[in-house]
């Protein structure tokens, strides 16, 4: 395998599709992971093909996606993860060898990981990668073997139509009803998914990425689907979820206005509180990209200009309401190391451990020096 140093940026200067290219043409074995507003997608490579993907977002995950596909029992997976727990053996293959699943269904599913997560992350335009080159393959236990430029080129097919539909839903977390005196919708010739059951389950009240687990994780197909009942008016996207997305707008319209005024702080507080609330609109993402930067600058132009040195002179109180990252950041502040080695060293992105630091000087936890 040829020898190659991590690899680590923005998406805004390297694309997912760049990354993976870059990673497949050097047959490179290593993890790369995505990260985006806190949501992580993680692909595994071994000798340029994709082996494994992963997701921090529960209803993606593996076993979730085997009980509600109708796979493995609930009483069964526990016993699976208690066995992994206990004995370090993957999860894959502590399945395979309880006979609870046969490894031409795992190999499937896993593939069909895959392939959402390459779909998924081409069309990011923001958010950090990280790509740590290994010797040795990591050892997932049962893996799929997906070259990466056929993964590319079926999010290529995709990945227009995946914007159009997300412009349509929204969100991975939307939920929808049924208007009155609306029928099932009728079976196709040919259907190859259960169109009369994502409608149904999309009237129970169940999540776009929830339906999607319940068919194998099949989350363009499913998607495609739900846009395709909510634009002929056999579902209804839930009113709240309208309400959460126009408050969004308006949020972001006021983190514009602030940030013309000069009010850095205040527009970054707006523009995060827009983007928790509609994390799909584009026009919120481009709002807190430009807020983020401009507020990292002023924040890099005052903490940076000297040589700082910070101290803890106070314990961080509960009513403080810290995030992990802030906690973490003062936990290791320990009066010796300087303020850009901290930043430098920190698994955080700079512009957000430079935000942290910022925060817990102005709450009197550190004293930058």
């Amino acid at each position: 395998m040829l020898k190659a140093m991590s690899l680590r940026g923005s998406l805004s200067t390297m694309s997912a599709e760049d990354v993976l290219d870059w990673v497949g043409r050097r047959k490179l074995t290593a993890p790369i992971t995505f990260e985006r507003r806190g949501l992580q997608r993680s692909l595994v490579i071994e000798d340029g093909a994709i082996v494994w993907a992963s997701s921090n977002r529960r209803d993606e995950q593996l076993g979730v996606i085997l009980v509600r596909s109708g796979l493995v029992l609930e009483r069964a997976l526990a016993d699976a993860l208690e066995a992994r727990a206990e004995t370090g053996v993957p999860l894959g293959k502590v399945l395979l060898m309880s006979g609870l699943i046969t490894e031409a269904a795992l190999v499937e599913i896993l593939a069909t990981k895959i392939r959402e997560t390459v779909t998924d992350v081409v069309t990011w335009m923001d958010g950090q990668f990280d790509v740590v080159p290994r010797t040795q393959p990591s050892g997932t236990g049962v893996s799929a073997q997906l070259a990466i430029d056929v993964c590319l080129k079926v999010a290529h097919r995709r990945s227009e139509r995946m914007t159009e539909i997300m412009g349509i839903l929204g969100a991975d977390d939307v939920m929808f009803f049924v208007p009155p005196s609306i029928a099932p919708p009728p079976p196709g010739d040919d259907d190859v998914i259960d169109t009369a059951k994502v409608w149904a389950m999309a009237g129970d009240r169940h999540t776009a990425a929830d339906i999607a687990a319940a068919f194998s994780g099949e989350r363009f197909a499913i998607y495609e689907l739900l846009a395709q009942m909510v634009t002929s008016g056999r579902l209804t996207i839930d009113r709240r979820q309208r309400e959460r997305t126009n408050s969004a707008v308006e949020l972001a319209a006021g983190a514009r206005g602030r940030l013309r005024a000069g009010d850095r702080t205040g527009a970054l507080a707006m523009a995060t509180q827009a983007l928790h609330q509609d994390p799909s609109d584009q026009e919120v993402r481009k709002t807190f990209t430009a807020a983020e930067r401009s507020r990292v600058a002023e924040v890099a132009k005052m903490l940076l200009s000297k040589h700082r040195v910070p101290k803890r002179v106070r314990k961080p109180a509960k009513d403080m309401e810290l995030s992990p990252a802030e906690l973490e950041l003062a936990s290791r502040i320990d009066g010796r190391w300087d303020l850009l080695s901290l930043v430098k060293s920190t698994n955080m992105r700079e512009a957000e451990a430079l935000l942290a630091f910022a925060h817990l000087a102005e709450l009197g936890v550190i004293e930058l020096g």
